[in-house]
């Protein structure tokens, strides 16, 4: 349990540090709990774009909910960057 905690703090750590692109196959070796913690991230980052008042998009369903919907976007075929199609999954004001 304290390795599993200590591994979920590194990872918050490097994402809030460092936010990066992560690529399709990256994305789909991750398992669903670092999927679900990466988007969590991206709606942070939104959030805080919002604050600042410059964000135009609102992401109104859960983390999980669009880690399910990128993992269907790939099962399409689709081969942009996980945030390319999290920015995709936004709407406008």
């Amino acid at each position: 349990m304290k390795r599993a905690t200590f591994a979920i703090a590194i990872v918050l750590i490097a994402l809030a540090c460092h936010r990066t692109n992560i690529s399709r196959a990256q994305w789909q070796q991750m398992p669903q709990t670092e999927k679900t913690l990466y988007v969590r991230t991206l709606l942070g980052h939104e959030k805080t774009r919002e604050a600042k008042g410059g964000n135009d998009l609102v992401f109104a369903l859960t983390a999980e909910e669009y880690a399910k919907r990128i993992d269907e976007a790939y099962a399409r075929g689709d081969h942009r960057t996980v945030d390319a199609i999290f920015e995709a999954m936004g709407t406008r004001r």
